[in-house]
Parts: structure tokens; sequence; C-alpha cells
């Protein structure tokens, strides 16, 4: 079985819930679509917890990225931009490891992939992409190269993507943006407790952030082989 999670933000209580309550088993795959770190009160050691799991993939989010370009590569805008955006704990905890430990983190972070694309049906991404700019680097350039040349915001774009059309063989699940975030856009009213978010009009996107690290919100995972999904509060 496949299954798919996202924005986990440090609570790795729920994550372990999660595996629990799916009965992770040996031959089954759990991709997490972003977004390990930051806000809840374990990122780090949710960072150690999925780089010793065999079952696990992670691909990049952007507070994943955040923290890489501003530990790492000591870059003064997402220093900035990382500040702004819960990286308290994730510091934290980070200088309580050694240095070698520091770097088989930041080596990890660095090596995860930034889209990844399931049995030619599904493409699992942070964020999402930009339509228009996706669809002209087609024209001379296969999917995977095209998603490659706007790297830069694949974990970071919103409303473009949600709002209109993605691709035509392949249902785009993504996080990044909670439900509560998608209902506001379309401006519609939303319930408790907030449910993974379903493309009826282009029937091509999935969202399965539903504000895990929110005030009310709690953790999705969709099971790509029959479409379950699981909550975990």
């Amino acid at each position: 079985m496949k299954y798919v999670t996202s924005d986990i933000h440090g609570r790795l209580d729920r994550l372990k819930k999660l595996i629990e309550t799916i009965e992770l088993r040996e031959n089954d795959i759990l991709y997490i679509i972003g977004d390990l770190v930051d806000r809840g009160e374990k990122p780090i050691e949710t960072i150690e917890f999925v780089m010793n799991h065999p079952q696990i993939e992670v691909i990049m989010g952007n507070h994943d990225e955040m923290m890489l370009y501003a530990l790492k590569y000591k870059d003064e805008k997402q220093i900035e931009r990382w500040g702004r955006n819960g990286c308290e704990p994730t510091i934290e905890g980070f200088s309580k490891r050694t240095l070698e430990e520091q770097e088989n983190i930041l080596s990890y972070i660095e090596g995860l992939p930034y889209f990844k694309i399931i049995d030619n049906k599904y493409l699992l991404i942070h964020a999402g992409f930009e339509p228009s700019r996706l669809f002209e680097h087609m024209i001379d350039k296969p999917l995977k190269d095209a998603l490659i040349e706007q790297k830069d915001r694949l974990v970071w774009v919103r409303d473009d993507f949600i709002k209109n059309k993605a691709l035509d063989n392949l249902i785009t699940v993504f996080g990044h943006s909670p439900r509560i975030y998608i209902d506001k856009l379309f401006e519609r009213e939303s319930k408790l407790p907030y449910e993974i978010w379903i493309d009826n009009v282009y029937n091509d996107k999935i969202g399965i952030d539903t504000g895990n690290c929110y005030e009310g919100g709690r953790m999705a995972c969709l099971r790509l082989d029959d479409h379950k999904v699981f909550y975990i509060e």
C-alpha cells in the first residue's frame, strides 16, 4: 500500500500514531510531502525518525528548505524568512546535536527530492506549481524537466495552482496550503474538523494539509490505492 501525508511540523507523536493506525508494513510506503520541521515540539526528532525508517520517503517542503539554506548556507534572505515561520523549536533541537549529527541532518534534507511521480497516476509535491509556466516549458521538455525549471516555486505556490487546471494525466497531491486557507480562497466557510480538499472542478488535485500544526487541526493521510483517508487528532 502507498500512503501520503504532509506538514508534520514536529508533531512526531501524531506521525507515530499514524503509522500505528495504518499498520504500516514492510512492503508499504509512507510518503511525507514536506515540512518535517518548525512550530511543533520535536522537529529534529522527527527528522531523525524518518531518516531511519525504511518505509518512509520524504519530499522537500518550504520549511525544510528554509532550514537547509539558513543553517548550511547562511542565506540571509532565508534566515529572515525562516525567522518569521516558527523556526525556534528547530534551532533549539539542532543546537543540541553534535557537529556530525548536524551534518548528517542537513545532508539528508539537502538530498530530498522536490517531487515524485507515483505509478504514472500521481504527482506528489509540497505546494504545487505555476501552471502557465509549466505548460510553456512542456512544449519542448518532458514533465520532470519542466518541473525542475521552476524548482524555486514548488514549495511556495498557492493560489494560481489551486484555482486553475493542473495536469491532464496525473492527480497532483499537495500539502502546504491548509484546508482553511483553501476554503477562504473560494470564499467558503470552513468546518471543523478539517478534511482533505478534493478539486471537484478539474478533478486533478487533492490537498491533504488539514492544519496539523494549528489549533483545531489534525493530521491527514491519503491511501493512494483506494483513496481511503485517515485522520490523526
